[in-house]
């Protein structure tokens, strides 16, 4: 069979993955030869060449690798966003995601877990008594356009809200309620008022 031939019909069949560039020449009946070789790299774009777990590693890599380092990432939105980068047969795991995670060469991010424990640290943040001079401190932010406020979370824990006109960049954010809270609103709302 022609190779071009070939190539093109594992295309629209969406066949598109393949453990390398010989076994698909040698799927096409063709021999391995420059011809043969210079026909598929012109092709090759299209194609994942390597073995599932390699198309895997390199979509887990890409995703590790615009986390914050020592941060938290869920691993169930990591299947899912990963999942929505892999070619269409390929499927992963959790596991395959807390493995990598256990791999200090593979994550050189240093990222961990999220798991219930430490969700629950995370949320100790909010769950804190607001005193008068947090208040105070919030309240002397306001401004026409800026609307800062406490807010009471379904679970009973408090949070800042911060929210802009369009003016200002239409912010909608939450924050804990605390005073690094406070610098790091004040901040924003410079760079907001400088644009």
């Amino acid at each position: 069979m022609d190779l071009r031939v070939f190539l093109e019909d594992q295309i629209k069949k969406n066949n598109l993955n393949w453990k390398s560039k010989s076994d698909l020449i040698r799927k096409s009946g063709n021999k391995i030869s420059g011809n043969t070789n210079r026909i598929v790299k012109k092709y090759e774009k299209k194609f994942n060449f390597g073995s599932e777990t390699g198309i895997k590693d390199k979509e887990i890599k890409k995703y590790f690798k615009k986390q914050i380092k020592n941060s938290f990432i869920s691993v169930e939105g990591a299947v899912r966003e990963i999942q929505s980068h892999l070619p269409k047969g390929i499927i992963i795991g959790e596991t395959i995601i807390y493995n990598r995670l256990k791999d200090p060469k593979f994550n050189t991010n240093n990222l961990k877990p999220q798991t219930l424990d430490n969700q629950v640290s995370k949320f100790g943040a909010y769950s804190v008594k607001i005193t008068k001079e947090l208040e105070n401190k919030l309240h002397e932010l306001k401004e026409e356009g800026i609307y800062l406020s406490i807010e009471t979370t379904e679970r009973g824990s408090h949070t800042l809200r911060v929210r802009t006109i369009d003016m200002y960049g239409k912010l909608d954010k939450s924050y804990p309620p605390n005073y690094e809270s406070i610098e790091l609103i004040k901040k924003l709302i410079r760079k907001c008022k400088i644009k």
